[in-house]
Parts: C-alpha cells; sequence; structure tokens
C-alpha cells in the first residue's frame, strides 16, 4: 500500500515540474520553432530613452591648502 502510495505521489510531482518547466520555456520554445519555419518574430519593444540631468550641477572641488601648523606636525 505505502509503495503504490509512494508511486502516485512521485507521478504527480513529476507532471507538475514538467507542467512547471514546459511553462517557463514556452514562450523561447515558440520563438525557436518560429526561426526554424523561417517566420519572422515580433521584435522587443524600442528602449524608451531618458534624459538625467542634475538641477543643480555639483560645484568644482577646489584645491585645499594644509596650514603651516598641519605641515609641521607631518
Amino acid at each position: 500500500m505505502i509503495t503504490a502510495f509512494a508511486t502516485i505521489v512521485f507521478l504527480a510531482a513529476a507532471w507538475a515540474a514538467i507542467v512547471a518547466i514546459a511553462g517557463s520555456l514556452e514562450h523561447s520554445l515558440g520563438k525557436i520553432g518560429a526561426a526554424l519555419r523561417g517566420e519572422s518574430v515580433p521584435s522587443a519593444p524600442a528602449p524608451i530613452a531618458v534624459r538625467v540631468s542634475q538641477r543643480y550641477p555639483s560645484s568644482r572641488s577646489q584645491r585645499v591648502r594644509a596650514r603651516p601648523s598641519l605641515r609641521a606636525a607631518a
């Protein structure tokens, strides 16, 4: 009895795995099939161009001079 139950559970798990894998590969396999048949596949949408600009430009770094007291400590 345990063997029959284990077999049913195994077959159900295998079936669920096959369905999940087939669902995830459906799109890519459709592309491969279309390529093998010589059909054109609709292209992906064009990327959206986004302009990024700073509202306030960063200030340029200014050269800092060491004070004589700090130079003497070094």
